[in-house]
């Protein structure tokens, strides 16, 4: 079969025919794809009871999917579903727990949400913290050069960067391979709502999500680029071979040369993980500074992903494209819990998840554009039966979720 043939597309198709969401292009392709397989299913079902052998196999792999914690998704290389399976598919996963394809196609509908209750997307905001203590608020004032230290120029664009250029030479000043010099730190901080691209003195890029930040100095005189990250940033890392890039937060030490990556480290999650892109990384967990020395070193490749939770680190293999679509302006869903998928809405509209009952038991799939408001999201994602309120008359913003 083609190569767009992947579990992930056949996956999706199923959850769009089932909806009845697909488009005639989608349907020839499922079809074709139901059909490569028709020899084959006639094959097992002349010596088994091919749809019982096929809804077991099912339900094993689905009830250890459910319960696998941070374990490498496992498909065999070729499956072989008729219509009965996958509709059988579609019935154990909602057996489970509901399983929704979310798609921005889906028309806006009037649900318990109101235009007086609704809540704008996050923007470019943060607050600079210079050395010396001054505080910079990032979404006002004018745009151009705003401060200047340690022979750095900090300039601040229209369209949410944080530009530091070089304006006296180091080595002038005594700075550059000077190891007794002073290192000075600034300090960037995303609120709930917000989010900042930097562009750092070695001309390195970080995007930083929100409620994040980042420590880091405004000069790279030493024999390494350390920063300090708490919450979640993208990284395109300028290679230096003779100073390694460090990001270090109180999980664990990200060491790189020259790549591309996102780190997910925030407090209230159980986990930090760290995904690649391009390159390579080593990815040390500590629970602690004593014993960050002789802790194991973990190599990624590209496109894999480690977790450190509770000071051991796992690897698998994944699509990147769920970890670094923040950075390009969707949440992107891939049996996303729902638990999961209100956190992200909690960080960007800056608001309070409360769960009345139980917390539904539901899964999202696909993408929503992080640039519309939050009722036109809640509106998609109804479509799965949840049902959302805006409260605003506590004076905190919540966000109910029934």
């Amino acid at each position: 079969m083609a190569a767009k043939f992947t579990n992930a597309y056949i996956k999706e198709l199923a959850y769009k025919w089932e909806r009845g969401l697909l488009t005639d292009s989608e349907k020839a392709d499922f079809e074709a794809w139901y059909n490569s397989h028709n020899d084959k299913l006639a094959e097992i079902s002349a010596n088994y009871d091919a749809e019982e052998v096929i809804k077991n196999r099912l339900l094993n792999q689905l009830v250890s999917h459910m319960g696998a914690g941070h374990t490498e998704k496992r498909y065999p290389k070729r499956r072989f579903i008729s219509w009965i399976a996958v509709a059988a598919i579609l019935l154990l996963m909602f057996s489970i727990g509901t399983f929704v394809y979310v798609s921005e196609s889906v028309g806006f509908k009037q649900s318990l949400l109101t235009n007086k209750n609704d809540i704008n997307p996050g923007r470019n905001k943060a607050i600079l913290t210079l050395a010396d203590g001054r505080k910079i608020n990032l979404d006002a004032g004018t745009d151009g050069a705003i401060a200047e230290e340690n022979g750095m120029k900090i300039t601040k664009t229209a369209d949410g960067q944080l530009i530091y250029e070089v304006v006296a030479d180091p080595v002038k000043q005594g700075r550059r391979g000077d190891k007794k010099a002073e290192i000075v730190y600034n300090t960037i901080e995303t609120p709930k709502g917000g989010q900042y691209k930097i562009v750092l003195p070695d001309r390195s890029y970080v995007w930083l999500n929100a409620a994040s930040t980042l420590k880091y100095p405004t000069d790279f005189t030493q024999e390494n680029r350390t920063v300090e990250l708490k919450g979640e940033a993208y990284f395109e890392i300028q290679p230096d071979k003779y100073r390694p890039f460090i990001v270090k937060n109180e999980h664990q030490i990200t060491k790189v040369l020259g790549t591309q990556f996102n780190i997910s480290a925030y407090n209230k999650e159980e986990a930090v993980k760290t995904t690649l892109v391009e390159g390579a990384v080593s990815v040390v967990a500590v629970s602690s500074k004593e014993n960050a020395a002789s802790a194991l070193t973990t190599l990624l490749k590209p496109g894999e992903q480690s977790t450190v939770h509770n000071g051991k680190t796992s690897v698998l293999k994944v699509d990147v494209a769920p970890y670094i679509a923040w950075k390009k302006g969707v949440f992107y869903f891939d049996e996303t819990k729902i638990t999961d998928a209100m956190n992200q809405l909690s960080r960007w509209y800056d608001v309070e998840i409360v769960y009345k009952g139980d917390v539904p038991d539901t899964y999202f799939y696909g993408e929503i554009s992080r640039k519309k408001s939050l009722s036109a999201v809640l509106a998609i994602l109804e479509e799965g039966g949840v049902k959302f309120k805006i409260d605003k008359t506590t004076g905190t913003n919540k966000l109910i979720v029934y």
